[in-house]
């Protein structure tokens, strides 16, 4: 029983001296000095306000797409008995080549009948105007008071004209049929998906290919209404020369040193009720390099785009680092040795770059290397003003000061080089030495030793 009280007493012993340890050791543990933020002295880059011209560029993604897309179909009926060699997927053909034939025998012989009733109207209304002319000099010879149409044979004659007009027309009718027979490309184009061959019997008006022209390519893409006003559009619908927009266009799935031109020529006069959005037409001329005008590769439709739209000139804006802006809406600006922020009114932004219309003026000296912990009118120095290191944080080449209990401290730059030696090794020196309590201590004792 004796020995565990005992045990007991030497284990309650131990917490308790380990606990006072640690009591002491978080009291007396070694602090770091603490610099007052409103004490601190921030050294920044700056450069100065001045107006420029602006070329505002959007951008925005789309898909490629021909203009004219279309299904190419029979006007007649009868068996394929040509096709072109190049009638294959990827196929081009220039206008009116011709693309496949239909078995014409039908139509050459229709076309030989309809001859023959063009002939034979002619010589009814032959017949008939001689009939005529002499039913005419009859009646002048021995008729009296006027004579009526069907005594003069007008009627007749009438239908002899008539029916020549409806034996022409036959004639122009199976003219039609027999040149349509042979199947041409309506404009250069080339083939997306054929859909008959050789020896098939088609009928009138059944798909033969899918076709897309090559002349032109149109790219339908989104623009928010911010991206309008950015690029000073004014109107809708078919664009005038000179609001004509240039466009960049890439393939992200290319190099981007390969791009193609394109225009916006129009824009859609409707906005969608959905995404609230508008659109607008590039169009891009020879996009399959026909014509081998151009050194880039053939732009095919459905390739995904990115797309960068320039617009107009803006003049007189400032335009600074991103960086240099607090939010949204507020710049960091350097005035009377002080970090402030000033409103401004933002009319672009990217990652990189913010146009800035009004709120700052020209020679005011804007931040862009503003601190991470910022305090309203926090004591601050220039020490790069526009690319150029400043001296003593004032002006390039200018002298300044450095506060100091001995006085002034020298001017120019060995005001900065004693400044930046001087002042990291003023933090080491605040840290207490021998690493805490337990070294404050032992200096103590060192010199009560040495005073003994």
């Amino acid at each position: 029983m004796k020995k565990n009280k005992s045990q007991l007493a030497i284990i309650a012993g131990i917490a308790v001296v380990t606990a006072i340890g640690f009591t002491g050791m978080y009291i007396f543990r070694p602090t770091a000095p603490v610099e007052k933020l409103e004490d601190r002295v921030e050294h920044l880059e700056v450069i100065t306000a001045k107006r420029e011209d602006f070329f505002p560029t959007v951008s925005t993604q789309a898909v490629v797409e021909s203009r004219y897309n279309i299904n190419l179909k029979s006007q007649v009926s009868g068996q394929v008995v040509y096709i072109s060699p190049k009638f294959l997927t990827g196929g081009f053909f220039d206008t009116n080549e011709v693309i496949m034939r239909i078995d014409p025998s039908d139509y050459e012989l229709a076309l030989v009948q309809a001859e023959v009733n063009v002939a034979r109207a002619e010589q009814t209304l032959s017949v008939e105007r001689e009939q005529a002319d002499l039913a005419r000099q009859d009646w002048e010879k021995y008729g009296e008071g006027e004579a009526t149409e069907l005594v003069l044979r007008i009627p007749q004659l009438r239908e002899a004209e008539a029916g020549l007009k409806g034996a022409q027309a036959n004639y122009d009718t199976q003219k039609i049929k027999l040149e349509r027979t042979e199947v041409k490309a309506p404009f250069p184009l080339m083939i997306g998906e054929k859909q008959v061959d050789l020896g098939q019997i088609v009928s009138n008006n059944q798909d033969l290919a899918a076709v897309f022209g090559t002349e032109e390519a149109e790219i339908r893409m989104p623009l928010s209404q911010k991206q309008m006003d950015l690029l000073s559009v004014k109107r809708v619908g078919i664009l005038p020369e000179e609001d004509v927009l240039n466009v960049k266009v890439r393939d992200l799935t290319r190099g981007d040193n390969i791009s193609w031109d394109a225009k916006i020529l129009r824009i859609e006069s409707n906005i969608d009720r959905k995404s609230r959005v508008y659109y607008a037409i590039g169009t891009v001329m020879d996009p399959m390099n026909i014509k081998g005008e151009r050194e880039t590769p053939p732009l095919l439709p459905g390739v995904f785009v990115d797309l960068e739209v320039q617009g107009p000139k803006i003049g007189e804006v400032f335009r600074v680092p991103v960086k240099a802006m607090r939010d949204d809406n507020n710049i960091y600006i350097y005035k009377d040795e002080q970090l402030l922020t000033k409103p401004v009114e933002v009319l672009h932004r990217d990652k990189n770059i913010v146009t800035i219309t009004s709120g700052i003026e020209v020679g005011e000296t804007i931040t862009i290397t503003p601190p991470f912990s910022y305090v309203p009118g926090m004591k601050s120095a220039i020490a790069n003003l526009d690319g150029v290191p400043v001296r003593g944080g004032g002006r390039p080449g200018g002298a300044g000061t450095r506060p100091s209990g001995g006085g002034a401290a020298p001017s120019g730059g060995a005001a900065t080089a004693t400044a930046a030696e001087e002042r990291p090794a003023a933090r080491p020196a605040a840290r207490p030495a021998g690493g805490g309590r337990r070294g404050q201590q032992q200096a103590g004792n060192a010199t009560q030793g040495g005073t003994q």
